[in-house]
């Protein structure tokens, strides 16, 4: 691979320009939006750090795009 070739990852997460607070995301949109993989969520979770995902069903979870989004201003104004 040469200098400037970009890599393509073979399933990756396009995200939304605009997410709207009750906007529901899977998983792998809360890793992208967090940077985060899904043991440190879970793991974060189960600390109480990080919001637990709404149950859709008996084996779907997602999250709200607004309770992340206060979970990260949270995170920035905790750095400030």
């Amino acid at each position: 691979m040469k200098g400037g070739d970009a890599v393509i990852k073979k399933n990756p997460t396009v995200l939304p320009t605009t997410l709207h607070p009750e906007q529901r995301l899977k998983l792998a949109a809360v890793e992208a939006l967090t940077g985060t993989k899904k043991s440190k969520i879970y793991a974060a979770i189960a600390a109480g750090k990080f919001p637990a995902p709404e149950r859709d069903g008996p084996r779907c979870s997602r999250w709200r795009a607004g309770t992340v989004l206060d979970y990260l201003q949270a995170r920035v104004e905790a750095q400030q």
